[in-house]
């Protein structure tokens, strides 16, 4: 395994794979997969991207969704108007 820059795109230029090479019988295209390398290189604010560059993953809380619990307490205000207590 080759050694990580610490430059993103420096990294990413040195390891990505060629966008075309022959594997002794055809030429194969790796374009597909560098777009999307680099697409995930760049997605993302600073921070999230210094986190994942440093190893740290990103905590995600599918209960944790701030549409979703609107969405539940919108649904209760209405029962509750619709019912009453």
């Amino acid at each position: 395994m080759s050694q990580i820059d610490q430059n993103e795109i420096r990294d990413y230029v040195r390891r990505a794979p060629k966008r075309m090479f022959f594997d002794g019988m055809r030429m194969v295209n790796t374009m597909h997969v560098r777009l999307k390398w680099l697409s995930s290189i760049a997605m993302g604010t600073l921070d999230e991207r210094i986190n994942r560059r440093a190893g740290m993953p990103d905590k995600w809380d599918p209960w944790k969704n701030p549409v979703g619990s609107s969405i539940r307490r919108h649904a209760r205000r209405m029962t509750v108007i619709r019912c009453g207590r």
